[in-house]
């Protein structure tokens, strides 16, 4: 790496004490030494100092410094400045040595960095000398005189230009500050109560969507005018277009009789399609079990859905099958596996071999969906296929993960419009940061679920606490609203006070996120989920040329049920020998990580407004 340059010495050196001309720019000579530390990301700063900066390098370069007095009543010292062509010259360097893209810090981020003197009737910067190896920067500032005793000055100013002047010296003495520790920790605490705020709205935002779905929340009426604000509606008139209003708007919903049918309207008329998949705790956790549980909306209209859905939850249909070659493995370590004891009110264990897997889960997107018999309702004339279809688990990305595995995708059909998971939807009900287990939910719902941890025992008992939580949050939302039930139940009575604090914090966040009204908004779709696309992860891919469009395993659906093994293995590379292609792991990054870690993974370093850049062509240090 080359040596830092020394800027050329200007061959027309003014006098010492000369103002510099209206059109120069200047930098804070303390606010430069500071750059790499204060402007740069973290990655970057290190490698720049330890080129330019540390041991004495910025200022064997050889600067030009001119003076100013900030005429602040907080400081007496003048400030010391360099020409901003000899900045320039610096991160020309930098650019051209360590191949980094770098500049002057925007001056919405530190306005005090780039000054400009172009102003009628402000003080003008004056020339100190040069900084170099014989002369010491301390040495040179102790010559520079009082300002009253300054040539040329006048002591008199423009009482506008005066002011504009001394906010641009606040600006400056400022960019020679280092970062306040304790802003730092304010700024990364407001944004980092931001985004805890942003997930929990989240979470409420997916429960009024499964309430819509499920008839028990109505769906938002656009167009519809304030009455409030309408002074021709007649004082008589006001109280019942403001109650339409309110309604419109999914503020004030009347309660809900759980022993009549559904008060509003199914959305979309979907179907819910719950998924668990259980794996062998050791070696390379193969696949053992898959559960899938359907619920038809369709067969809910003109039923009373009982005390918390229960009349609903006998509509679930479910299925479970056992994978042949993963027969003899059973759990015991970390959880107690069940997988023969499928209860006898969900059906009966079916066994399928992985060559079979991907076939048989995607009968079960389709109709009769997860009925092992048809029971009238197979898709004869390809309309029912077009059903809206929602996605239901419990941590749910893990299962999508271990679909995948099988060599079944279901991010590829396309009419599945989300994802719901019950872990989110109980902690929007509860107003609780931590998730709770499928268990847990059930015994909250007064709901007994045996044998959990059998994969179709658990897809039924998930649509089952789907439904639960749904309802019962409904009921909650109507008591909060007519004052019988306070909004956040007190959890702090035997807390400290450090614990008080933070249960008010995490009260106040749920209170921002959970806003009153609103129909959750649109479906948030599977690339919302930080699912793996197609290019990262190992999809099923057998003679695309001839694939249809609207199956999660279309190509074995083309090429039948003999190629299920081939499609299961196959990678987006292509055609390598089966014995390869075998060893091969699925993409599996994005769905052990919660939403959390991901979000941490957004993290910026310090300073990524002011500094380095990669542009193309430029390799990462």
């Amino acid at each position: 790496m080359s040596a830092p340059k020394a800027t050329s010495v200007s061959p027309s050196e003014p006098y010492i004490g000369q103002e510099a001309s209206k059109d120069s720019k200047f930098c804070p000579f303390a606010a430069v030494n500071k750059w790499p530390y204060k402007f740069v990301q973290h990655a970057y700063s290190e490698k720049i100092s330890k080129a330019f900066f540390a041991g004495g390098k910025l200022r064997m370069r050889g600067w030009t410094l001119y003076y100013i007095h900030t005429l602040l009543d907080t400081s007496n010292k003048p400030l010391i400045l360099v020409p901003s062509i000899e900045v320039q010259a610096l991160f020309d360097d930098i650019k051209k040595d360590l191949r980094l893209l770098v500049g002057f810090p925007s001056a919405e981020k530190e306005p005090g960095f780039l000054l400009s003197f172009a102003e009628e009737g402000i003080p003008l910067p004056r020339y100190l000398g040069r900084l170099d190896r014989e002369h010491g920067l301390d040495e040179m500032a102790a010559t520079i005189p009082p300002y009253a005793l300054e040539s040329g000055t006048d002591n008199t100013h423009d009482d506008r230009s005066f002011a504009a002047f001394k906010r641009k010296m606040e600006d400056a003495v400022q960019a020679t500050k280092q970062k306040s520790k304790m802003q730092k920790e304010k700024k990364k605490k407001e944004l980092s109560e931001f985004r805890r705020i942003g997930i929990k709205q989240g979470w409420c935002e997916e429960m009024k969507r499964a309430q819509c779905y499920l008839g028990v929340r109505p769906r938002m009426t656009s167009g519809m005018k304030d009455p409030g604000s309408d002074p021709s509606i007649p004082l008589c008139e006001l109280e019942s277009a403001l109650r339409n209003y309110n309604l419109s708007q999914c503020i004030d919903l009347p309660d809900i009789d759980l022993f009549k049918p559904a008060p509003f309207a199914f959305h979309n008329n979907v179907v819910f399609i719950c998924v668990d998949v259980e794996a062998y705790e050791k070696m390379d956790r193969p696949i053992t079990e898959i559960g899938i549980s359907s619920l038809d909306t369709n067969d809910l209209a003109g039923l009373s859905p009982g005390e918390v859905g229960k009349a609903w939850m006998k509509k679930i249909r479910s299925r479970h099958f056992r994978i042949k070659e993963t027969a003899h493995l059973h759990n015991s370590q970390y959880v107690t596996g069940c997988a023969d004891r499928f209860e006898p009110e969900f059906g009966e264990s079916e066994w399928v071999s992985f060559k079979e897997a991907p076939q048989v889960i995607a009968s079960c997107f389709r109709p009769p969906y997860s009925s092992p018999v048809d029971d009238g309702k197979a898709d004869e004339d390809g309309s029912a296929s077009k059903r809206q279809l929602i996605l239901v688990g419990h941590d749910i990305n893990m299962d999508i993960s271990y679909l995948r595995q099988l060599g079944y995708d279901v991010s590829n059909l396309s009419n599945l419009i989300e994802a719901l998971d019950t872990a989110n939807l109980y902690r929007a009900w509860k107003h609780q940061q931590n998730p709770s287990k499928l268990g847990s939910i059930l015994v909250d719902l007064d709901l007994v679920g045996w044998n959990l941890h059998n994969a179709g025992n658990d897809a039924a008992y998930t649509l089952q606490a789907l439904i639960g939580i749904a309802i019962s949050a409904r009921k909650s939302e109507a008591a909060r609203m007519m004052g019988t039930q306070p909004h956040i139940p007190d959890h702090t009575e035997a807390l400290e006070r450090e614990a008080r604090e933070r249960a008010k914090d995490e009260a106040d966040e749920w209170a921002a996120a959970d806003q009153e009204g609103g129909d959750g908004g649109a479906p948030q779709h599977l690339k919302r989920f930080g699912w793996p696309t197609p290019e990262q992860a190992v999809v099923p891919t057998i003679n695309t040329e001839k694939q249809p469009k609207e199956s999660g395993i279309s190509a074995l659906e083309s090429h039948g049920a003999e190629n299920c093994e081939a499609a299961s293995i196959a990678s987006p590379a292509g055609k390598e020998a089966k014995g390869k292609e075998a060893e091969k792991k699925p993409f599996m990054g994005t769905f052990s990580q919660s939403m959390s870690e991901r979000l941490a993974m957004l993290e910026m370093g310090d300073g990524e407004e002011g500094g380095v850049k990669l542009p193309p062509g430029y390799a990462a240090p």
